[in-house]
């Protein structure tokens, strides 16, 4: 009995392991092996023809001459052109097909390493080993990231604004001074004597020692004049720090000077000079230069430069870009700063390592500057302070504004970051007393934001930065605010609200300024499309929360998808569905669809999540095959076993039933008849396929049930009005099945012509037909329930002002009999227009009795 085992389980215990079994379903029986392979055959020739297509429109596309002009070329975009062309691999349609993409399931590549290890080729490897698995994914454009847009400005003062564009720099003058005086440093000839000027202005005596002796020297004249070397130091001819009581650098004979000179050590000016990873400290009085501490540095640390291709540029604390030598004091150094710093930068030719800023106020006209690429706004809004560009009125502070992106800069951002991969960008500096910082708040997520003061509320919404942040994945469009400064106050901010200023809310609290983003859900119900805002401060929130929110916890009551018109269940978060507009409805105003397996099936394919799915009743086929993304484009629904219905066929059409499940078998063949049935008292026609060998009286019987109406009172005929036997073949009365035109006409002696609310429809009946049936009869096309029929009533709009209530045990004879009955107009309910009725129609009012 082996045959009958499960497909998966048997591989597993013969231990064939194949990457293509994990995605067929255990239902699967060894008995279908062979219908397998052939299907699995059929995918392979799809997916070859498919690769083959794909190759062929990418060489059109490349092969495309846009330089060319072309008169009898479409106008359409060529990559459009490119993507609409007709895919025939697993395409519902567009849309479905894009759903599809986003949850096919990841296959692995297989490795191409061969193994040696398993030699044994079994018949599934043989009909799948040229089946290529990288063609499945479909040619998509690269995306092209986009600055936001923004339709209306913010207004605000301007400071001045910045130019920052990127530059390669060449050696400067202070660089190949620097390199000159190192090179004589170092071919600088030996001396062996030197003097001392001591505290007191006095020259000690010449003395003569080598250079590996100096320091000795050096510290016997401080032992011998009685200094203390904490407070007193010895500085060389460029004003340095001569540091005896160190080792020397990298082992290097110190030069000897012709002089030195004592200093108190509070006269020093503690140098910091940072390379790449590497510090270097030095002590200097106000009087050294730049150039001979670069000397030293470049004599300290043996480094050696070729220019233009090799050289280093200097940048100060504020990352100013420093070209000529100056002295030490000079040099920006912040007051609590107790070392000027100075960093030292290697560069390389054609390497840009700095950005030229270009300031441009109104009343200073424009300057420039160029800066390190690491530089900070912070640094740059304290050149700003050194600069006083705005002298009439002090600025505290500075603020950064990227207008293109509608939103402050953190200052503590570098101006390489800020410019990205632009070739230039434009930052306006604003006055920091115009700015203010706002929390915004959604769900757990909290930001403080800095905006302007003048921005509108209604800017924290529109600006997609400030969404990201705080990880909204919906449209701020299905958002509002919460204004929550006030607490425990909370007041939701209407439309005219949102166009208030920051500021006019600032000012009524003493707190920081506070909004929270609140989801909005858009509830509708099915017999009312107006549709309900409802907010909820998140969307962590299941359905059924959101149903006692709304107020819809009876058990009777379900909410719907609009977009699907699918169900949702209770237990669904609303966190993991992108909806904001639901529907709520009935249980009379759903209906269940399950889908079935034939009795014929070699392979059973359809899956638990396909049986009593709970649709609105207004949902179509569309819907059904749309919510079922398993179904492949060669699978349809067939009704009964009978038709297939199009996917433009409302699910209402298939109630009521014995219960309010609709049933569904899942075909693998197209059927060929196309059949379209009109009638002048509906609204749309019904279309559906069939077997060519249906006869018409069979078609006769199926739209007679789908429109609820009793068969005896209609005829069908073709689109000609020509009347034919019921006997006939649809094969024998058109001239092809692909279309086959026909329509349902009224025979009965008398109509109903029915107005509920903002509907109008039409019964056809009998003169012996009670007036209790035409309302049972209603209440069905309407799809309300048979239990709720004490809840209406029917009036007689003999005279339209005076609506004549009628008892429904009178029969359509009966009425017709009362007084005044003989006109044949009819004013109407809504626009009291005169509208001329036939003289075998019956106007009625269908009305629901007050509560």
């Amino acid at each position: 009995m082996q045959w009958a085992q499960s497909f998966v389980d048997t591989c597993k215990a013969l231990e064939i392991n194949y990457e293509i079994v994990a995605l067929i379903p255990k239902a699967i029986k060894c008995e279908n092996y062979v219908p397998l392979c052939l299907k699995f055959i059929e995918i392979r020739s799809q997916l070859q023809e498919r690769m083959i297509d794909i190759e062929e429109k990418t060489v059109n596309l490349w092969n495309a001459r846009f330089d060319i002009p072309d008169t009898n070329q479409s106008q359409e975009n060529s990559f459009q052109l490119f993507r609409n062309k007709d895919d025939t691999y697993l395409c519902f349609d567009q849309e479905q097909n894009s759903k599809l993409d986003n949850q096919a399931p990841t296959v692995s590549q297989p490795s191409t390493t061969t193994e040696t290890t398993n030699t044994t080729v079994n018949l599934m490897d043989l009909l799948l080993i040229d089946i290529p698995l990288d063609i499945i994914e479909p040619l998509k454009p690269q995306a092209v990231q986009t600055q936001p847009s923004f339709e209306e400005p913010i207004n605000y003062t301007l400071v001045c604004n910045l130019k920052i564009k990127p530059i390669s720099l060449s050696p400067s003058t202070l660089f190949q001074n620097s390199q000159t005086q190192a090179e004589k440093l170092t071919l600088k000839g030996p001396s062996n004597r030197f003097i001392v000027t001591y505290l007191d202005d006095q020259q000690g005596k010449k003395t003569f020692c080598t250079p590996d002796k100096l320091y000795g020297q050096l510290k016997k004249i401080v032992t011998d004049k009685k200094y203390d070397p904490n407070t007193i130091a010895i500085i060389d001819p460029n004003e340095m720090l001569v540091d005896f009581m160190t080792a020397n650098v990298n082992n290097i004979l110190p030069s000897i000077e012709v002089e030195y000179r004592v200093v108190e050590k509070k006269l020093l000016i503690p140098i910091v000079l940072q390379c790449e990873h590497k510090k270097s400290e030095y002590f200097v009085t106000e009087k050294a230069t730049l150039t001979t501490i670069l000397n030293r540095f470049i004599v300290d640390q043996q480094l050696k430069f070729t220019p233009p291709e090799t050289y280093f540029s200097v940048f100060d604390s504020l990352g100013q870009l420093i070209t000529e030598d100056c002295s030490i004091d000079k040099i920006y150094r912040a007051p609590e700063q107790k070392s000027t710093q100075i960093q030292v930068v290697l560069c390389k030719q054609n390497t840009n390592i700095c950005c030229e800023v270009t300031l441009t106020a109104s009343q200073d006209g424009t300057r420039s500057q160029c800066f390190n690429l690491i530089t900070t706004l912070k640094q740059m809004s304290l050149w700003l302070k050194i600069l006083d560009i705005n002298a009439e009125s002090t600025v505290d502070s500075y603020s950064f504004w990227n207008a293109q992106q509608q939103q402050f800069i953190d200052v503590d951002q570098t101006i390489s970051s800020i410019l990205g991969q632009a070739e230039s960008i434009t930052v306006d500096v604003l006055n920091g007393e115009d700015i203010i910082d706002v929390i915004l708040s959604y769900d757990k997520n909290s930001k403080t934001i800095r905006i302007l003061k003048s921005s509108p509320v209604d800017s924290l919404l529109k600006n997609p930065n400030y969404i990201n942040q705080l990880g909204l994945k919906i449209s701020p469009e299905d958002c509002c605010l919460v204004f929550l400064s006030n607490e425990p106050e909370k007041k939701r901010l209407e439309d005219s609200d949102m166009k208030n200023t920051i500021s006019d809310y600032a000012s009524i609290t003493d707190k920081p300024v506070h909004f929270q983003i609140s989801t909005l859900v858009k509830i509708t119900s099915y017999d009312n499309p107006d549709e309900k805002p409802i907010p909820i401060p998140h969307r962590d929130i299941t359905i059924k929360q959101l149903l006692e929110i709304i107020g819809g916890n009876d058990a009777h009551t379900y909410l719907a998808s609009c977009e699907s018109k699918t169900v949702l269940s209770e237990k669904i978060n609303l966190s993991m569905i992108n909806d904001t507009k639901f529907c709520l409805a009935r249980k009379h105003e759903t209906c269940l669809v399950s889908i079935q397996q034939p009795n014929d099936a070699l392979v059973a394919v359809v899956e638990e999540s396909m049986q009593n799915q709970r649709y609105l009743i207004n949902a179509t086929m569309d819907d059904v095959y749309k919510q079922n993304k398993s179904i492949s484009e060669d699978q349809y629904l067939s009704y009964k076993n009978d038709f297939v219905a199009s996917r433009k066929t409302p699910l209402n059409l298939f109630l009521p039933s014995k219960n309010d499940t609709v049933e569904f078998i899942l075909i693998y063949k197209t059927l060929p008849a196309h059949v379209t049935v009109s009638c002048d008292e509906q609204t749309n026609p019904i279309e559906f396929s069939c077997e060519p060998s249906m006869c018409l009286g069979h078609v006769h019987e199926t739209v007679c049930e789908l429109w609820k109406l009793k068969k005896e009172l209609y005829s069908l005929v073709l689109v000609d009005d020509s009347e034919v036997d019921a006997d006939f073949k649809l094969e024998e009365v058109a001239e092809s099945v692909d279309d086959v035109q026909l329509k349902l006409i009224s025979i009965a002696g008398i109509k109903c012509n029915i107005i509920y609310e903002d509907r109008t429809f039409m019964i056809s009946t009998t003169y012996e037909t009670l007036l209790s049936t035409i309302l049972e009869e209603a209440l069905e096309k309407l799809a309300i329930p048979k239990a709720d029929i004490t809840m209406f009533y029917l009036n007689l709009l003999d005279d339209p002002e005076n609506p004549t209530s009628i008892d429904l045990e009178f029969s359509i004879g009966d009425i017709c009999s009362v007084p005044n009955n003989e006109s044949n107009t009819v004013e109407s309910m809504e626009s009291n227009t005169v509208e001329s009725m036939e003289s075998n129609t019956v106007l009625l009012q269908l009305q629901k009795k007050a509560s």
